[in-house]
């Protein structure tokens, strides 16, 4: 069963690089920064929405975090 996975593994993947190889192919930062940091700015693009969503559903009084829950994503975005 294990084999048939690996096969399988293998043909989806490919071979493993052997560890002298991988010094070659890590991405230089100026690359790597842009592409990689997206997807935690996107993140966080939909989470202001859901948290005031699910404050909305908690009733009126707890809309009053909401100024709070801006802070939050401000902080969370100059962090990252």
């Amino acid at each position: 069963m294990l084999t048939i996975l690996n096969a399988v593994k293998r043909v989806l993947v490919g071979r493993p690089f052997r560890n002298d190889r991988l010094a070659h192919t890590l991405l230089p930062k100026r690359i790597a920064l842009p592409v990689f940091a997206s997807d935690a700015l996107s993140s966080v693009a939909y989470a202001p929405d859901e948290i005031l969503l699910t404050l909305a559903l908690a009733g009126v009084g707890a809309v009053a975090f909401s100024p709070w829950v801006g802070l939050a994503v401000m902080v969370v975005l100059l962090t990252v």
